[in-house]
């Protein structure tokens, strides 16, 4: 697995590969169920509408959601190769889903996880080192400074940052309501501090760092009462007060809405309507055991 090129000394500032805590169950195999959301009493579609709204962070000024465009490559950095895998795997699994393509082994990696034990003394350092990087689109994107603050925050478990750029490619001039571009993300970078994340399992962990790694999200939306992966890290907000052991059927049906949705919209109401739509219409098909388009 090649790692990209800027990102190598900060390697160095890492310490020996550390592994995770886990249980004896840590592998159970994916199991597409029944979908179930608690929305003390708003309609389905409004608990979709919130979510969508609340979890998609917008901060291009042109409103539109940034996805990959093609293919991805996942670089789990400073874990044992065991462990490693099974987070390849799943971040893998999600792309597919997701329609995008995977890269074959020693793929230059651009979603690249690093996992370390002091993640509030190591993502300073390596902002510093790469500051270039880091502040990459920061004055072109909304609150693109607030974004940077939250990405080097001490205290979080994981972080996420994505690089974006605009295609223009196959667009016309645009029109009022479509822009003649795309935004797509051509790389993250993940920091996972281990000794927050404690004892877990490998696979819930590896759908959660997919569904932050595919999507821009919001570190800070409300999740309380849905049962998604991403309440992996607060437990006591999904409707059974346990931790998901992988991502639901909630959480795919937003993955794959939001890479079946338009890219070039001209607003942000437009992007999050489009999606909800999308995702009501997954949530549907998927409970009336009908094949989804």
């Amino acid at each position: 697995m090649k790692i990209a090129s800027w990102l190598a000394a900060g390697l160095l500032i890492l310490s020996a590969p550390a592994a995770l805590a886990q249980g004896a169950d840590e592998l159970p195999e994916a199991d597409l169920g029944t979908i179930t959301v608690t929305s003390d009493g708003r309609s389905e579609r409004t608990v979709i509408d919130d979510f969508v709204a609340d979890i998609t962070s917008i901060h291009e000024r042109n409103g539109q959601v940034a996805t990959f465009d093609e293919r991805i490559c996942p670089a789990v950095i400073n874990l044992p190769p065991a462990q490693a895998q099974i987070i390849n795997d799943r971040i893998a699994r999600a792309a597919l889903i997701s329609g995008l393509q995977v890269g074959r082994p020693g793929c230059e990696g651009n979603v690249l996880i690093i996992f370390t034990e002091d993640s509030d003394r190591f993502v300073p350092a390596m902002m510093s080192r790469y500051g270039r990087v880091f502040r990459w689109h920061v004055a072109d994107q909304e609150r693109g400074q607030q974004l940077l603050n939250e990405f080097a925050r001490d205290g979080r478990t994981v972080r996420w940052w994505h690089l974006t750029e605009r295609d223009t490619l196959g667009h016309d001039g645009g029109s009022r309501l479509r822009a003649a571009f795309e935004t797509d993300i051509y790389r993250v970078i993940q920091v996972v501090d281990i000794k927050r994340v404690g004892r877990v399992n490998l696979t819930a962990l590896g759908d959660y760092l997919a569904m932050t790694a595919l999507t821009r999200m919001s570190p800070d939306a409300d999740l309380a009462g849905l049962d998604s992966v991403l309440n992996l890290f607060t437990p006591g907000d999904t409707p059974e007060g346990q931790a998901p052991a992988q991502m639901t059927d909630w959480d795919q049906a937003y993955l794959e809405a939001v890479y079946a949705a338009r890219g070039d919209t001209r607003s942000q109401f437009l992007a999050q309507h489009d999606i909800a739509q999308r995702m009501q219409r997954r949530i549907n098909q998927r409970r009336d055991g009908r094949s989804i388009r």
